[in-house]
């Protein structure tokens, strides 16, 4: 029998759900159920946009798909509201399961807890259940969260990554052809789908008519969305980018939570100094009359706050040093951190997250980035910031004798955060071919993080890692330790030698000499190759 939100007894704060509760992860396990077994939230609520090759999907599980420019020449709203996701709503909201959502059903049926569950007790998501659970799913709607790459142009070859999301990669593939690399099954095939670059030139051209659908379509969904995320690429490098944080600018909307995903080491300095300007006026604190464009209602009073709910800046680092400039080919990790610092001294209430994409290589450079971490956050902490409030009375404006004045008060925050989500492809770079070496490697940096807990005064200094923090890194140490099944461990160390060899090659690099402590492991490789 489908349920309703207010069925259930959830927990909640003096300002509704409390939306990362355990409690209430629970509780929406039986509301999905309730609706349909294959029911999830992200299908109607989120979406990823990749603009400069004209593909889409909800959640970031299901493969992209591409937009058909048929649908979209009429309807802008195509972008999140193809045929093929309609479809995947309407088996959805008929109690079927989507095959495009199989990770979440693999979860599920091994006794998990997917992502479903997550991503629908987002903030974003959970409180536009009972409105979507009374859909068709053949309706235009709106998304909540919506993640953005407008071209794949870059400066940077990330090892990991390919030409969808590299211009650079495309580059080097055209002029040195894919890499080889073997499928199990004694025959090789192309890798990262480097067969299929013509498809990718679209970023190059002066006219991209998704970007122009998207244009068209963002002012309308603009008020309903919540997060608004920009991706690459390298969004610095993109005009749209500039745009979009133009566009926050003169159109406040004090719910939206803003994002960037960026290498910090944009190939001119001028395109980080200009991001840094349109980031800190975003910031600056107005006077307004009403809460109109807050979405909260208050009559006609004056009150004090910035034009935005909160920006985020997402910074792709899988490791340290010169570890870490192997994994991102055009990275310079000290300009990167300089332009990191310089970001946290001239902006006042963003903050920045590092993106550890975990592989086999982010292994040895790992206690030193911790390291950083928390040296960021003693720079960064409570311990420099002040708490400060900004009344209306302060600012020029005119106002009548009986207008209620509402104070901006800006509190001690958390400003450097990180994250370690595993990386899953290519599998010859997955953490579960790290062997012994990798395990005692990341125990040590586990007790690292374990002495260096959050104190009592957390709140008053933000420095030392979270219990969530190291929780996640437990995580990653528990699949480390999954002994994969020996034929696919031997093909990932023959991939892996394949793949560096080449790599080094086309590059100039040297894994041996940047990696000695993946000595051991790189002669298993060598071996395992040896004997194909």
């Amino acid at each position: 029998m489908s349920k309703k939100l207010n069925d259930l007894d959830w927990h909640k704060g003096k300002d509704g759900y409390i939306f990362n509760d355990s409690d209430n992860a629970s509780k929406i396990k039986e509301l999905l159920g309730g609706t349909g077994c294959g029911f999830c939230l992200a299908k109607f609520k989120q979406v990823t946009l990749h603009l400069g090759t004209g593909m889409t999907h909800s959640c970031h599980h299901p493969a992209p798909h591409k937009i058909p420019l048929d649908e979209l020449a009429d309807n802008p709203a195509a972008l999140f509201n193809t045929q093929h996701l309609k479809h995947a709503r309407k088996q959805m909201l008929n109690n079927e399961r989507p095959s495009e959502c199989d990770y979440c059903w693999r979860v599920e049926d091994e006794g998990g807890t997917s992502d479903r569950t997550y991503k629908s007790l987002e903030s974003w998501a959970l409180p536009d259940h009972d409105r979507i659970a009374a859909l068709r799913g053949d309706e235009d709607i709106y998304p909540s969260y919506l993640e953005v790459s407008f071209s794949n142009v870059c400066n940077m070859k990330c090892t990991y990554c390919g030409p969808e999301y590299s211009s650079k990669w495309v580059e080097e593939l055209k002029k040195d052809g894919p890499v080889k690399l073997l499928d199990g099954t004694k025959h090789e095939q192309w890798s990262h789908g480097y067969q299929d670059l013509d498809s990718l030139n679209i970023k190059n051209r002066d006219y991209n008519p998704y970007v122009e659908a998207f244009w068209q379509w963002f002012p309308e969904i603009y008020r309903k969305l919540r997060v608004f995320r920009m991706t690459g690429g390298e969004p610095l490098m993109d005009k749209n980018t500039f745009k979009v944080l133009d566009y926050v600018n003169e159109n406040p909307h004090g719910q939206l939570e803003v994002s960037i995903t960026s290498n910090m080491c944009p190939p001119d300095q001028k395109l980080f100094d200009k991001f840094v300007e349109k980031v800190k006026a975003l910031e600056e604190l107005r006077t307004y009359e009403d809460k109109e464009n807050f979405n909260v209602h208050s009559g006609n009073n004056w009150y004090v706050d910035k034009g935005f709910k909160h920006f985020w800046l997402f910074v792709s680092l899988d490791g340290f040093g010169e570890q870490a400039e192997y994994m991102r080919t055009g990275l310079e990790f000290e300009r990167m951190l300089n332009n990191v610092r310089t970001f946290l001294r001239e902006t006042k209430y963003s903050t920045v997250s590092f993106i550890n994409t975990f592989n086999i290589m982010s292994i040895p450079s790992l206690h030193k980035f911790l390291e950083m971490v928390l040296e960021l956050r003693a720079e960064f902490g409570g311990r420099s910031q002040v708490e400060f409030e900004i009344s209306p009375e302060q600012t020029e404006v005119e106002k009548e004798n009986d207008i209620v004045h509402k104070v901006y008060t800006q509190k001690k925050y958390q400003r450097v955060f990180f994250d370690i989500p595993i990386l899953r492809y290519p599998p010859w770079f997955s953490i579960q071919n790290a062997g012994q070496y990798g395990i005692d490697e990341v125990e040590r940096c586990l007790k690292y993080m374990e002495d260096n807990v959050q104190g009592d005064d957390y709140l008053e200094t933000f420095e030392g890692f979270k219990p969530y923090e190291i929780l996640k890194i437990k995580r990653d140490l528990a699949i480390m330790k999954e002994s994969l099944p020996q034929d696919q461990l031997l093909l990932n160390k023959k991939n892996f030698y394949m793949f560096i060899t080449e790599y080094d090659r086309r590059r100039q690099t040297n894994f041996m000499e940047t990696f000695p402590e993946l000595k051991s492991y790189w002669r298993e490789c060598i071996k395992a190759h040896t004997k194909h």
